[in-house]
């Protein structure tokens, strides 16, 4: 990880530069959001930028992915159909374009990675090659099954990490007393050194780590989860039976919002999450799984994490915030879909410089 924290930050810094120049006027923090995971995850793993926060536009090929995403969230319940769609010409839209790019970076990657012969990987597609070249059994078993992980990469690293951004902007947009609380314990802690801070000192702040927990429990990026087979002998839940060689789902939306689990399990509450109010306030520590749990859970965590405490401290330290006139924050917050990743609408934010006392 301490490969990728300069890039990280090198992003994040340029996110509130971009911030810095649109201060008192609407900026659709979903958008922005997701400009800087994906410019973020081009970085780290291929070391190609996207530049979507330079340029202030998203780039096509991300583009491809966007509006794919309602189809792509349908048929990842049949995996094979996915497949099939995608190996016939005319059928994937703009994705494909999506799907080649992603192919094109793996395979300059890989050439480079056979010419030389002592490297380093500097991002995640090389680690995957020296796996590969190394025949560790983590490796890809084949040329597609890399495009696939490197689609993968883009896709599971970026549009997660933008949702809970950008929910995150929501929650504390809406919730200002939380939001004041966090740039208190902000500024006692960072009044010497502003915003020249490391990126160790911010791993463990208990209100911003708070905050991302209560984000990712009441807004968990990939609401329903992945699917899951029984085993072929079945499985006792309880008093229900199920049987073997069966799809489920057990939706970390369903069990994050259920009172038997978190007390007040609607309500936005950060404060939950801190050692003196967890054993009162948490009824079941089990029912917190937005990365998932076990083999299958998330690899790239600790990646999302580093993304997500950067920016909401840097945009903490530097700006109040508020709704935008006429952004109520209610389509945002209601018409967020289920696409197997979340999609949300726009929400029109206002960044102002800090009035520090």
């Amino acid at each position: 990880m301490t490969t990728y924290t300069p890039r990280v930050r090198s992003k994040v810094d340029s996110f509130i530069s971009q911030l810095r120049a649109r201060v008192g006027q609407p900026v659709n923090i979903t958008e922005w959001s997701m400009f800087l995971t994906f410019d973020v995850m081009g970085v780290v793993g291929f070391s190609k930028d996207f530049h979507q926060l330079e340029d202030a536009k998203e780039h096509s090929v991300i583009k491809g992915v966007h509006d794919q995403m309602a189809t792509i969230g349908l048929l990842s319940q049949v995996p094979w159909f996915l497949y099939l769609l995608g190996s016939i010409p005319g059928l994937t839209g703009t994705y494909r374009s999506f799907m080649e790019y992603c192919a094109r970076q793996v395979n300059e990657k890989k050439a480079l990675w056979e010419k030389t012969e002592s490297q380093d990987p500097v991002d995640i597609i090389s680690w995957l090659l020296k796996a590969v070249k190394d025949k560790d059994s983590s490796a890809p078993p084949s040329d597609g099954a890399l495009q696939d992980d490197g689609r993968v990469v883009i896709i599971a690293g970026s549009d997660t990490t933008g949702a809970t951004l950008a929910n995150a902007f929501y929650f504390l947009t809406t919730n200002q007393h939380i939001y004041k609380q966090l740039q208190r314990d902000l500024d006692t802690l960072f009044s010497d050194v502003g915003d020249s801070f490391t990126y160790e000192q911010v791993r463990n702040i208990p209100y911003v780590e708070a905050i991302i927990h209560e984000t990712l429990r009441l807004k968990p990026a990939v609401p329903s989860g992945p699917p899951r087979v029984t085993p072929p002998g079945g499985l006792q839940v309880d008093e229900v039976w199920i049987p073997g060689d069966v799809n489920i789902l057990v939706p970390p939306y369903i069990l994050q919002r259920d009172d038997r689990n978190f007390v007040a399990a609607d309500k936005f509450m950060p404060e939950r999450w801190l050692v003196e109010n967890k054993k009162r306030m948490i009824l079941n520590d089990q029912a917190f799984f937005p990365f998932q749990i076990g083999p299958y859970g998330c690899v790239g965590k600790q990646l999302a994490y580093m993304n997500l405490r950067l920016a909401i401290v840097l945009v903490a330290l530097n700006f109040d915030l508020g709704l935008a006139p006429g952004e109520d924050g209610v389509e945002f917050d209601k018409g967020a879909k289920d696409t197997f990743t979340l999609t949300l609408s726009p929400l029109q934010v206002i960044f102002n410089e800090r009035a520090k006392a």
